[in-house]
């Protein structure tokens, strides 16, 4: 019932609901397809407005951006199929020569993955240079073209007594032979052991040894640093330990001191007073003893001594005093004063029409320059087989070795005299950073080295070649007339050649600079960055350095560079002489009466021998350096020439230190001697190991006192600077005033500046040649001259290199 009754209600609530009118029919009906295509219409209309609105924004980009230049001459990338005759050794040529060796017999040789320090190994191999009387020969076809060879570095651990072993490996790439050689430059055959540089195989049974010799002091390094040597995490709370040389006091010792730090970036600024030394001079590790430690400035012969006495607190401790957050005054992390700061790009590099420059494998070309560039393993990047317009200027050009010598109050930089060369400059020159360490737009190149391994590793981009301006003119002069009238100008903007590589070694980095200028000179520049090598301040380190921070001092020290230049002025037979410049006082001639002029002269004093051509730091007697050939004269019958300017001469004073025997080529900003095959180089691998009773003593090369009047000739410069670090050079020392320079430059080699026939440059003068004023009265107008060269501003950019593409790491090649 009350369901009816509610279907009535219902029935009666409708009923009263008036009737809707209905919609009359659209005149128009559109049908649902049709209404569909009108929708397709219009997205796809709309898509084609949006790519024509993309499109016309692409053209106005296109349009008001330049191009890329042209890339200019070419660049054609190494040749490891065909090397040439001073290229480097190539991978394949490492392997084969490797599997060579490994494959004799008699040589009895452990591959280097399974070598112990009392193993017989290969260390290292590089390429054995062709002798240049072989090299000349071929090269005027008098001689057929010498083989290539590979120079290999054997450890003979397991020998008795164990020593070090040099061998020729040839000819490349057939292997047909291996000799064991010896340089008659060396003093000590066989080569003791002792001398020979740690390598990766010492240094990790040395990282094991420490770990369990350090155990007794897991609490000292937690109560005094807050730091832990084992089961720590890197860059929080790690202790790190670094080695240094010498390695020892006397000949014949191989005792390292480790001294530690706090593991954060930029470590080399936070010493901890802490150091342990290691008497390793034994091949089975089981015999290396712990035989000095020093803690807060006080000597322990044992660490259970120190442990004993910290624990009694009966020795000056040492509080934690820096965090996390105080640690990053070493960082790079950017900071100082805002207003410092123009949040601006600097200045690019732009070569509108390319590279002016070309590299044909290891082969450059340059303007009226050729020549060849190598990496050598141990001295690193080398110039060889110069050429100016045509005309041989050197044979060689190369570093020789890095030193640096330091001194201190504390433990750790008294007794500091480091030798580069024995740490390896080319192994330690690693990766260039685009747009930082070169130009952008420089061409990179990979460099290959066989040390340390058991295969090739590869170094990538870790040479580079760019052009650079220098922002000066190589030439200008305005010409006014009487009354400041304008008469003409001309210039060239000074542009050059460079060749650079960065080497890293201990807290330093070193950049290495050859330098081809237009005019015909050769610079030779040293770069010093890097961090400060800081000890740790004990309170008495006035006398010898600066506080850098809280508790770290930077020692006085000198950098010392030794070069080697074999100039060969039209052919072998030079001569060396100095214009010695003095006073004169005297009447003149063109005037009568006692009318005196004093000025200055020289006089010409040829060098007959080697001993008369070692030159002293006296820097009293100032004078110049030249090598000539007296049988070759420019147009106007003047001996060719080429002079030698050193502008970082930095006088040695430790002529008397022990540590400095193995640098005795220091005693001489310059020296001279005949060119010898066995003489190649000043120094060698073995220096750091023993500097007391060196391998290569470079003073020997003058005893046989040889004459050097018309032969071969070789020039050795040392260059350096005196450092005595301050606040400034944290975090890092700038290059501004750390640079050490070194010219080869032409004197009446030519008969004018070479840079004359270059066409980008400049002469400005008057329309008519004259200063006639038109009836207006305004000056004609000036004639720009560019020699066929585009002036204007340039159409194009140049395409660079990312600085993303740098990777930092090396690669071995299997």
């Amino acid at each position: 019932m009350e369901k009816e009754s509610d279907e009535s209600i219902m029935e009666e609530k409708i009923s009263v609901l008036p009737e809707r009118q209905r919609r009359r029919p659209s005149a128009v009906v559109v049908s649902r397809r049709a209404w569909l295509a009108v929708r397709i219409v219009a997205v796809v209309a709309s898509v084609l407005l949006l790519l024509l609105a993309i499109a016309l924004a692409v053209l106005v980009v296109i349009k008001t951006t330049p191009p890329y230049c042209s890339e200019g001459l070419g660049n054609s990338g190494r040749d490891m199929s065909m090397p040439g005759l001073f290229n480097d050794l190539t991978p394949s040529e490492m392997i084969k020569v490797r599997d060579y060796l490994l494959s004799q017999p008699r040589l009895g040789l452990t591959p280097y993955d399974e070598a112990t320090v009392n193993s017989s190994y290969i260390y290292m191999m590089t390429l054995m240079v062709p002798l240049k009387t072989s090299v000349l020969k071929y090269q005027v076809g008098k001689d057929r073209k010498p083989q290539r060879a590979a120079k290999v570095i054997i450890y003979r651990g397991e020998s008795s007594p164990p020593k070090v072993e040099e061998y020729l490996v040839g000819p490349l790439p057939k292997i047909k032979y291996q000799r064991m050689v010896t340089s008659p430059v060396y003093r000590r055959v066989p080569i003791p052991f002792s001398s020979r540089p740690v390598d990766a195989i010492e240094r990790a049974e040395l990282k094991a040894y420490l770990s369990l010799a350090t155990e007794p002091l897991h609490g000292l390094f937690k109560e005094s640093y807050g730091l832990r040597y084992n089961n720590c995490t890197p860059t929080v709370d790690c202790l790190i330990f670094e080695d240094f040389a010498p390695r020892g006091t006397e000949s014949g010792e191989r005792l390292t001191w480790f001294w530690a730090y706090r593991d954060t970036e930029g470590y080399y600024l936070h010493p901890l007073g802490f150091a342990i030394q290691v008497d390793h001079l034994s091949v089975d590790p089981s015999e290396w003893i712990v035989t000095r430690v020093i803690y807060n400035g006080q000597l322990f012969y044992e660490i259970e001594d120190l442990v004993e006495r910290y624990v009694e607190g009966t020795i000056r401790k040492i509080k934690p005093v820096m965090d996390n957050v105080d640690a990053q005054f070493s960082t790079f992390k950017r900071r100082g004063h805002h207003t410092f700061d123009t949040p601006l790009r600097g200045p690019r590099l732009i070569e509108p029409d390319g590279h002016r420059y070309s590299v044909n494998d290891q082969y450059v070309t340059y303007f009226g320059w050729s020549f060849n560039f190598h990496m050598r393993t141990d001295m690193g990047l080398q110039i060889v087989d110069v050429y100016f317009q045509s005309e041989k200027v050197a044979y060689e050009i190369s570093l020789q070795d890095i030193t640096a010598f330091y001194s201190g109050f504390s433990p750790e930089t008294s007794w500091l005299g480091l030798y580069g060369v024995s740490w390896l400059l080319g192994a330690s020159s690693y990766e260039l950073v685009p747009g930082v360490d070169c130009s952008a737009t420089a061409s990179f190149f990979n460099t290959y080295h066989f040390v340390n391994t058991d295969t090739p590793v590869l170094y990538k981009n870790s040479i580079c070649i760019f052009e650079q301006s220098s922002g000066l003119p190589l030439r200008r002069h305005h010409s006014n007339k009487r009354g400041g009238k304008f008469d003409s100008y001309g210039g060239l903007v000074s542009t050059s050649l460079v060749v650079r590589t960065a080497i890293s070694l201990w807290s330093c980095d070193y950049i290495v600079d050859y330098i081809f200028h237009l005019d015909g000179t050769i610079e030779l520049k040293i770069s010093l960055t890097g961090y400060v090598q800081a000890s740790y301040d004990l309170g008495g380190n006035r006398p010898y350095g600066n506080r850098l921070h809280e508790s770290a001092s930077g020692n006085l020290h000198q950098h010392l560079f030794h070069w080697k230049i074999d100039l060969d002025i039209e052919s072998t037979r030079n001569r060396y002489q100095t214009l010695d410049f003095k006073t004169e006082t005297k009447s003149s001639f063109w005037y009568e009466g006692a009318v005196n002029k004093t000025q200055l002269k020289f006089d010409f004093s040829i060098k007959h021998d080697e001993k008369s051509a070692k030159v002293p730091f006296n820097f009293d007697r100032p004078k110049h350096h030249i090598i000539y050939n007296n049988r070759a004269y420019n147009r106007y019958g003047t001996y060719r020439a080429y002079r030698v300017i050193n502008e970082a001469k930095s006088k040695f004073l430790l002529e008397n230190a022990t540590v400095t025997r193995a640098a005795s080529w220091a005693r001489y900003q310059m020296a001279v001697t005949k060119y010898k095959d066995t003489e190649d180089s000043s120094s060698s691998i073995y220096a750091q190991g023993d500097p007391y009773d060196p391998v290569v003593d470079f003073s020997r090369f003058m005893e046989d006192n040889d004459t050097i009047v018309d032969t071969d000739l070789i020039v050795w410069i040392t260059s350096g600077v005196y450092h005595v670090p301050h606040a400034e050079d944290v975090p890092s020392t700038s290059t501004t005033t750390n640079q050490c320079r070194v010219f080869l430059t032409p004197y009446n080699f030519l008969n004018h500046c070479p840079s004359m026939a270059v066409s980008d440059a400049l002469l400005v003068r008057r329309g008519d040649g004259g200063e006639n004023v038109s009836k207006q009265g305004s000056k004609s107008k000036l004639t720009f001259e560019t020699f066929g060269t585009e002036s204007g501003e340039p159409k194009c950019y140049q395409k660079e290199t990312s600085i993303k593409t740098f990777n930092g790491d090396i690669e071995k090649v299997q």
